[in-house]
């Protein structure tokens, strides 16, 4: 079995199921509007939402106020009618995926260093380590603001492996696991410094080409690599 003392981990997708959270979170602050006085089909009202994500980003703060400017029915009551319903219903769903407290409980017990490497904003990434209550498993947490750049560039990651080893001088790349969704963002990065991989398929919003040196059904398959 592999020597494996520190892991990275991806959040969105892999420890939590982001994309079910926002899409329900957007569904129901869209009914939401409708029940408020908003004046579309709800169907179309979600898919310009969504397009309205993709366009500013996922983790944008100004999605809401864009999308009603762009179809011409911004109202403030509208626009925290939204809001709230938004932040009521992702309350719901900050889950971690099945698992994901006993592996990393024992996985810290057993003496192995746990990172959050991000492309979050770090403040929304801690909310939401908080709120699932997983925080305590990890050392630290690189998120967007540590690098301005995201993943893909390896920035962040050369960042992550400077600060782990300031803590644990003597580790060597081959002992350090990244395990996320995406095979651009999280492992290509990872396998280009010589650090081994694992892919959440469990998270996958679509198939990447690529492989991993592991593939990951279940987040408790880790424990059948450490």
């Amino acid at each position: 079995m592999q020597k494996i003392r520190a892991i990275f981990f991806d959040l969105d997708n892999t420890l939590i199921d982001f994309m079910q959270m926002k899409e329900e979170s957007c569904k129901a602050a869209i009914q939401a509007m409708i029940d408020s006085g908003l004046k579309m089909d709800k169907t179309e009202a979600y898919c310009k939402l969504m397009e309205t994500y993709f366009k500013l980003g996922l983790e944008s703060d100004y999605a809401f106020t864009n999308f009603l400017k762009e179809n011409n029915q911004f109202d403030h009551k509208l626009l925290a009618t939204a809001i709230n319903k938004y932040l009521e219903t992702k309350a719901g769903y900050l889950k971690p995926y099945p698992n994901v407290k006993t592996v990393l409980r024992n996985l810290t017990e057993r003496g192995l260093i746990l990172c959050i490497l991000t492309d979050a904003p770090k403040t929304k990434a801690y909310q939401r380590l908080l709120l699932m209550g997983i925080e305590q498993y990890f050392r630290f947490v690189v998120g967007f603001e540590d690098t301005k750049v995201k993943k893909h560039t390896g920035l962040p990651l050369e960042l992550a492996l400077k600060l782990l080893k300031k803590e644990v001088p003597d580790i060597i790349n081959s002992e350090i696991l990244m395990v996320g969704d995406s095979i651009k963002r999280d492992l290509i990065p990872a396998t280009k410094i010589g650090l081994k991989t694992a892919i959440a398929k469990y998270g996958q919003v679509s198939e990447e080409k690529g492989s991993a040196d592991y593939e990951l059904n279940d987040f408790y398959d880790i424990t059948k690599i450490v």
